[in-house]
């Protein structure tokens, strides 16, 4: 069931107005538009990890397309790749025909029609990995595939941020069980469906240091800007 995918579809092909519901395992729901899959411009945070791509860019888990555009649009090879239909589906009707339908988690990574300098992982993509273990074998399958001396871009969430009570006692239960305070286990929900749920894992800045130092990846550049950070690591 593919209803990340779907509502992508939706605001293409309709515009509808419909939200996008991510709904917690403790009940917690937070509602965001598909809209922002489409922006012209990356968000300002993105921006300075955006502007030290050097080359040819693999963007792992790219929805709508917003960022290979952007980096073509720059004068830079793109290729992205995402698991779900609906997201690839999206992008070849946008004419980007440089995607491919493919899961990372499960299959590595598909052959590149380039030499990999840059790979992305935007939206808080390192989520995809699940857990901070599954994280780390994303990482590791992502270091196999670019070439000597390239760079890892990623965003993240600053978790910790928060004054919010829900938020508090999730990361605090999460801590006193053994989980990383990021890891979540949740469900999207679109026009009165409901997904099936999966894990998702918001590492905080020093879980991408260490992250990197179990795979063979080195920070290069981290900033945070309010409640985002972002990164920049080169393969060592």
């Amino acid at each position: 069931m593919d209803i990340f995918g779907t509502a992508l579809l939706g605001f293409f092909r309709e515009q509808s107005d419909a939200l996008i519901k991510v709904i917690r395992d403790d009940g917690w729901e937070d509602e965001h538009s598909p809209s922002l899959y489409f922006e012209r411009e990356p968000f300002d945070f993105e921006k300075p990890a955006l502007h030290l791509v050097d080359g040819p860019t693999v963007d792992v888990g790219c929805g709508a397309g917003r960022h290979i555009r952007w980096l073509g649009a720059n004068g830079h090879k793109a290729f992205g790749l995402d698991c779900s239909t609906g997201a690839v589906e999206v992008c070849r009707a946008q004419g980007l025909d440089n995607v491919e339908l493919f899961d990372v988690m499960s299959d590595g990574i598909p052959k590149i029609p380039f030499s990999v300098r840059n790979i992305s992982l935007f939206g808080n993509n390192v989520g995809i990995g699940g857990t901070f273990d599954g994280s780390k074998a994303l990482f590791k399958t992502l270091n196999d595939t670019c070439s000597a001396g390239g760079q890892l871009v990623l965003t993240g969430i600053n978790v910790r941020e928060t004054d919010n009570p829900q938020h508090i006692a999730y990361q605090e239960k999460n801590v006193a069980e053994g989980r990383r305070r990021g890891e979540m286990r949740i469900r999207i929900s679109y026009r009165g469906e409901i997904g099936p749920e999966f894990q998702w894992f918001h590492p905080e800045a020093d879980e991408i240091e260490e992250l990197g130092s179990l795979t063979g990846w080195k920070v290069q550049k981290m900033e945070r800007i309010g409640g985002f950070f972002w990164a920049s690591l080169i393969r060592s």
